[in-house]
């Protein structure tokens, strides 16, 4: 809720990534994103929600499901959900498009961030 309340104000949306800290993918987004390089591209459009699934990919399934991200037949994370202001889903990702991350690279997320950004 604070989060979109803050997307709200400053015209941003909402990125959910479903995560968790056993992860190694998950950090390398995280990282990604922290990243010199993207940070402003992040902050300028983002605002960044982790939601962790658990060790054992059986939580915050709820949240995955209310926002289209199927987490609960197997647990392919990270996985990103991006969110209007008012909480509407402009995109879930349900294949585990980032789950890989020798297979993404930094390329792959800027395209990512840019598509999904909100417009001007």
């Amino acid at each position: 809720r604070t989060a979109l309340a803050s997307a709200a104000k400053d015209h941003k949306r909402v990125i959910l990534v479903f995560g968790a800290n056993w992860c190694y993918d998950c950090h390398v987004l995280d990282a990604t994103f922290r990243s010199k390089a993207f940070v402003p591209v992040v902050n300028a459009s983002y605002h960044v929600v982790h939601i962790n699934v658990g060790d054992e990919g059986d939580k915050n399934l709820d949240l995955a499901e209310k926002y289209g991200v199927p987490l609960k037949k197997a647990v392919r994370i990270p996985s990103l959900a991006v969110l209007d202001p008012d909480g509407k889903v402009v995109y879930s990702q349900k294949n585990g498009e980032f789950d890989d991350s020798a297979r993404i690279g930094p390329a792959d997320v800027a395209a990512f961030l840019k598509k999904w950004a909100p417009a001007s």
